[in-house]
């Protein structure tokens, strides 16, 4: 079974049969169609968890292996063994029904983003005529910062707090230029390093020059 649409229909169909019974939702979909699947569950008498699934097939299961929850408190406190059984990390993280999701579309779109700007620079190097595992092997030690930097935006997030001393947004403007004349210059695709030059360069023009990358969570945040 694939979406929420699909389990949707399939619990309204189930009617009062789901009264008194424990529901756990597996399925993808955005947190508005998980809150509404909830809502079916809670309105016949059920109980609602959803969980969301951060592995491939193969990992599910794994001690390593995470599956983000949200909905009833009290179902996952009571079914926490069976639970532990599709993957060793099962946190509860919001009686939200809905939040599971944005866990697991958090996740990937920083994977997404990740890999986007690795495969950028793969192109780089390769036209360049370098092997991208030795750019990994030499280049260990900052790529490992950048994960580790992560906390520290989270925070300036979090408090709405950005200005900073060191690598404010004047600051990676011209790598970022330098960047996507490079990309232009190789003749490979610039759309990605253009982007971000051009957030970064409109952040500066509105007067945030000596904010972190952080601010940029304002250009995001809009509908």
């Amino acid at each position: 079974m694939k979406g929420n649409s699909v389990a949707r229909g399939l619990l309204e169909a189930a009617g009062d049969a789901l009264r008194g019974r424990v529901v756990v939702n597996l399925t993808d979909g955005t947190s508005s169609e998980v809150r509404e699947v909830a809502a079916v569950v809670a309105e016949h008498g059920g109980e609602y968890l959803h969980g969301q699934i951060m592995t491939i097939a193969p990992g599910v299961g794994h001690p390593d292996a995470t599956v983000f929850y949200s909905g009833s408190a009290d179902v996952h406190e009571r079914h926490r063994e069976v639970l532990g059984l599709l993957s060793g990390q099962a946190p509860l993280v919001s009686e939200d029904p809905g939040v599971a999701v944005l866990y697991g579309m958090a996740v990937h779109g920083t994977m997404w983003g990740l890999l986007n700007g690795f495969l950028h620079a793969a192109a780089a190097l390769s036209d360049a005529g370098v092997e991208v595992g030795r750019f990994l092997e030499e280049a260990k030690s900052p790529l490992a910062s950048l994960s580790a930097f992560l906390p520290s935006i989270a925070e300036e997030v979090d408090r709405g707090r950005f200005a900073t001393p060191y690598g404010a947004l004047r600051h990676h403007l011209p790598s970022i230029e330098d960047l996507a004349r490079e990309s232009r210059e190789r003749g490979i695709d610039d759309e990605l390093p253009e982007y971000s030059r051009a957030l970064v360069a409109a952040a500066v023009e509105r007067g945030h020059g000596d904010d972190s990358y952080s601010r940029l969570v304002e250009h995001f945040r809009k509908a």
